[in-house]
């Protein structure tokens, strides 16, 4: 019996918790990176469109429909930036992933009264923690 919920933990500890922060790291690094490029073309386009404007006359006229074209392209970045909330998911992923590092750190270590027997009981407090820090990132976009 004793090692029943020992395989149990071992089992939950890999496929349960390591795969929810792997997912948790990965998702937060691409949501990084898509506001990083979209912010980027937002901040070059939009300081862009004043210089083109004051040189867009005589022979360079053609350069207005260029920062028509880069203000439609700000626009269209920021819309996207709003709609798909990068920055925040960036910021919920990449905090549930240290909330579980932790959780996780503490019980394997046994450094709280909950977990400091290491018992079964300890790995079923472990769970219902872990599974509160995964089910409230879930809430937030419901």
């Amino acid at each position: 019996m004793e090692n029943d919920w020992k395989a149990l933990r071992d089992k939950y500890l890999k496929d349960r918790i390591e795969d929810q922060i792997n997912w948790y790291n990965r998702k937060s690094s691409e949501n990084k990176r898509w506001y990083h490029r979209l912010r980027l073309i937002v901040i070059a386009s939009g300081a862009l469109i004043p210089l083109l404007i004051g040189y867009a006359n005589g022979p360079w006229e053609h350069l207005k429909y260029v920062a028509g074209a880069l203000g439609a392209a700000v626009a269209i970045a920021e819309g996207i930036l709003s709609l798909k909330r990068y920055r925040e998911r960036w910021s919920a992923y990449r905090l549930s992933a240290e909330r579980l590092i932790r959780e996780r750190w503490l019980y394997e270590n046994g450094a709280t009264e909950a977990y400091a027997s290491g018992d079964a009981g300890a790995f079923r407090r472990f769970v219902l923690q872990a599974e509160q820090i995964m089910s409230s990132e879930n809430e937030e976009w419901i």
